[in-house]
């Protein structure tokens, strides 16, 4: 088994980024993906990541707005798994293509659709495009103060579409899991409105919050949190005009930075011997003690100290070219290349996620326009009434009203908020999700103040929650409990740990050889960087999404004299434009890979290990 979609047959009728990634995921991981093209072809097709969003699919040219062409589409469906369109609603009837006129040809058919505003209400038929939903939606506005003005900025990374195409992909996911059990499909739906939320953290419960109690929640406390960067998460200019990003969200790793660069020396001070948490006067002051400091070595002097101390989460500010260029991103096997007889080398993501059991492979170029057409036709001429769907039992659909992942049970382990609201994204399509917090301090060892306080409501939602003190043999009898009835089990601790705690991979398959054992990372389990520390700022920085969103203009180029004022000012714009996104965006990896590996648990009977690191997921958007 190459991949757990290997036996899936997928017909992409989608146009642009969404779609296009959708589907590459599902190829990725084994599916034979046709791409449905008119005789024009893709209008995205002159879209320099085309390529990218298409590599291992087949292109053949149906023309719909023929009897011909919808015969033939209707021809292809009846022997489809999975259908995704991208339509705005009522195309799609036109076409011939719809959810109603397939599933009746169909009855086993999964049919996804991603639309920009979904399928009803007043702004259903307006051009989905990313930035129009980000505008009306709100997302921009989450920019405000990146520039020296009001009001919004442009939102320059497209999130909502990365998690809708996850969102997509993990609805398919599932349907396919239930259309095992009851033989019917279903329509998928999701769009890049829906894919807006998981990026609004904090903002909407705080400003639902201010109104309800103003007191305690001020209407500008977000703006107030947000106009200068905490202590953790410094943007620092180096003594050759060079910038680092920091991620020392853990008090602990806040220290050893300050221990690291020669200013542990403040922690005896009475204005700073609580840091991270200070008063105003102090946040400040210390904020200039940090910016100075940095201005004594230059980049690759830092950055050596730094990974000889193998405690201090920082990385350099690079564009996407240059940041799939670091050792770990090559040694994680996620930049890959593809000989594509148009553009040559082609150098570009790999994988969502590393499985152990059915790891998916990366197909060869993008298809030219029909390349494939001859071919499928011929299949429809050569399909035969016996068709592997035939196989799949007919059943009362008796379960339909009860959610898709009622039944799987998922111990999660992890915290802050790549893993953590990844579990909460699979507790809304029904999963039972158990929270477990290792020791009653754990949580509560991020000085962040109420902002985080707020995004643990997003990522504890839907879940139940457990202390144990994983420590003593007690804790660990009573987790090893748990992981003999779960079926999937998530964790964030950093190599060696699971080791100590033993719940690492070895030890969990012995105790329940059917468990999804996922870790999430920030550089992955193994190699040069692997026992480094992270958080979302790193991927930010370090693959180009926080300096496209700066844009050209920032930062000043390595010459310019800076003073200390303007290094503040700067270092407060590159940290509003290197925003959570990798979070987030991690989140929908994670969710997506436990989906592929209960897909390929429910035909190989047997669990797996599965890796995902930030780097991974947060390149995939730009």
């Amino acid at each position: 088994m190459v991949g757990p979609c290997s036996e899936l047959f997928v017909l992409d009728f989608s146009w642009g980024m969404a779609g296009g990634l959708t589907t590459a995921v599902l190829a990725d991981f084994g599916a034979e993906v046709v791409k449905i093209e008119p005789p024009s072809g893709d209008p995205f097709r002159s879209h320099p990541a085309w390529l990218a969003w298409n590599r291992g699919k087949k292109s053949a040219v149906l023309n719909l707005k023929t009897p011909e062409g919808r015969e033939q589409a209707h021809q292809l469906a009846a022997h489809a798994d999975i259908v995704l369109e991208s339509f705005r609603p009522g195309v799609t009837k036109r076409l011939g293509i719809d959810y109603a006129t397939l599933s009746a040809i169909n009855p086993h058919l999964v049919y996804a659709s991603i639309i920009g505003w979904g399928q009803q209400g007043p702004l259903s038929h307006i051009a989905g495009y990313e930035g129009v939903v980000a505008a009306k939606s709100g997302r921009m506005a989450t920019f405000e103060g990146q520039l020296n003005r009001t009001g919004p900025a442009y939102a320059a990374v497209q999130n909502g579409s990365w998690a809708a195409s996850q969102a997509a992909v993990r609805g398919v996911l599932a349907a396919m899991l239930r259309r095992d059990t009851t033989g019917e499909g279903e329509w998928v739906q999701t769009s890049i409105l829906q894919g807006m939320i998981p990026y609004d953290l904090a903002g909407l419960m705080l400003r639902q919050f201010s109104r309800q109690d103003p007191r305690s929640f001020p209407p500008d406390a977000l703006g107030a949190m947000l106009r200068l960067p905490m202590l953790q998460y410094i943007p620092a200019r180096t003594g050759d005009g060079h910038w680092l990003q920091h991620a020392n969200l853990m008090d602990r790793l806040f220290r050893a930075f300050l221990k690291a660069v020669d200013l542990g020396w403040v922690l005896e001070e009475e204005l700073f011997k609580n840091a991270p948490i200070l008063s105003p006067e102090g946040r400040e002051a210390l904020r200039d003690l940090i910016l100075s400091k940095m201005q004594e070595r230059t980049l690759d002097e830092w950055m050596q100290l730094y990974i000889a101390d193998g405690n201090i989460a920082a990385e350099p500010f690079r564009y996407s070219i240059e940041g799939m260029k670091h050792e770990q991103f090559v040694h994680n096997h996620h930049a890959v290349e593809i000989a594509d007889p148009r553009v040559g080398t082609l150098k570009t993501v790999g994988l969502l996620a590393s499985l152990s059991e059915t790891p998916g492979e990366v197909g060869g170029p993008a298809p030219d326009l029909g390349h494939h057409t001859a071919e499928i036709l011929r299949r429809i001429e050569n399909r035969s009434s016996k068709d592997s769907l035939g196989k799949i039992p007919n059943v009362s659909r008796q379960d339909a009203v009860r959610p898709l992942l009622e039944g799987v049970t998922i111990v999660d382990l992890s915290m802050v908020i790549a893993g953590p609201y990844g579990a909460a994204l699979l507790a809304d399509m029904g999963a039972r999700v158990i929270k477990v917090d290792a020791t009653p301090e754990r949580e509560q060892t991020i000085s962040t103040g109420g902002g985080m306080t707020l995004i643990n409501l997003k990522s504890y939602a839907g879940k139940e929650a457990i202390q144990i003190n994983l420590q003593s043999t007690a804790g660990q009898r009573i987790l090893h409990q748990l992981v003999s009835r779960a079926d999937v089990l998530l964790h964030n601790f950093r190599p060696g740990v699971p080791e100590r705690l033993a719940i690492d991979w070895e030890a969990c398959r012995r105790i329940n050889p059917r468990l999804i054992h996922l870790y999430v990372g920030a550089y992955g389990a193994t190699g040069p960087h692997h026992r480094r520390p992270g958080a979302h700022p790193i991927p930010g920085a370090l693959l180009g999404g926080a300096l496209r969103q700066a844009g050209r203009a920032h930062p000043p180029p390595p010459d310019q004299p800076m003073t200390l004022d303007e290094i503040k000012e700067e270092s407060r714009r590159l940290m509003r434009a290197n925003e959570a996104n990798p979070d987030p965006n991690t989140s929908q990896a994670v969710a997506t890979s436990i989906m592929l590996a209960l897909l390929a648990r429910s035909r190989t009977g047997r669990g797996q290990a599965i890796e995902v690191t930030y780097d991974a997921a947060g390149q995939r958007l730009d």
